[in-house]
């Protein structure tokens, strides 16, 4: 498949889009991607590490049970959230460029069927 195919089947949404997980954020931290999208993906990681002090924090100065509560929840979702947003923006990004696009099918990022 093609460049023009898969932004046609993206948009249309007639094709699946597999996109590995841990090769995604590879591509995300090292640089293949635009500098805007390697910024929001290094500060949504930023908080998610620092969510683990903060818990932390709440349980010594607050209620422990609210900082359990806060270590058991937040930083899980972050995690989760900055996983998919790993995905979108290679996804996104690809659809932009036709030479990532070949990139990303070439190392096994992006995988379509």
């Amino acid at each position: 498949m093609d460049h023009s195919e898969f932004v046609n089947a993206h948009k249309d949404g007639t094709h699946k889009i597999y996109v590995t997980r841990s090769k995604a954020l590879r591509a995300v931290s090292e640089g293949y991607l635009p500098r805007r999208y390697q910024y929001s993906h290094l500060f949504w990681s930023s908080i998610w590490l620092l969510s683990y002090p903060a818990g932390i924090a709440i349980m010594i100065f607050q209620k422990w049970w609210i900082g359990l509560i806060f270590l058991i929840f937040v930083p899980g979702s972050i995690s989760a959230a900055v996983k998919k947003s790993a995905f979108n923006f290679v996804v996104e990004h690809a659809a932009e460029d036709p030479g990532f696009y070949q990139f990303a099918i070439d190392n096994e990022i992006l995988r379509i069927e």
